[in-house]
């Protein structure tokens, strides 16, 4: 008897591999080399051609609480934890808008820890 496959919907397969927590939703699947989570998304192109693309989760879980993300603004986390998924805990600003929450956290990496430092702090 043949075997009959049933394409799971991206946010099925989305909630599959989620931990709600009392404050951060966690993604348990697969990530990036960053700890980002990442799910591949079906194209609609065709037989024979790339069917599919890798898309970060929390990009995700904004686009489907929230609403579409406009082209060239990143989807940024104020819980600071790249696994969570929690549309409350996620808000979309410029690449400039990122780096200046990294560093009023205090996460940037300054002086001689940054590993692009070409001086020592002596």
């Amino acid at each position: 008897m043949p075997r009959v496959y049933t394409r799971r919907s991206v946010e099925e397969r989305m909630w599959a591999k989620v931990q709600k927590t009392d404050t951060c939703w966690l993604w348990l699947g697969a990530t990036a080399g960053d700890g980002y989570g990442v799910i591949s998304i079906p194209l609609d192109v065709p037989i024979g051609k790339r069917c599919a693309k890798t898309e970060y989760v929390h990009r995700v879980s904004y686009a489907m609480h929230v609403g579409p993300i406009p082209d060239g603004l990143y989807v940024c986390h104020d819980c600071d934890v790249p696994n969570c998924i929690n549309p409350e805990h996620l808000f979309l600003g410029t690449q400039h808008d990122n780096m200046l929450d990294c560093v009023v956290k205090g996460r940037a990496l300054t002086g001689s820890e940054n590993s692009e430092s070409k001086l020592t702090d002596s």
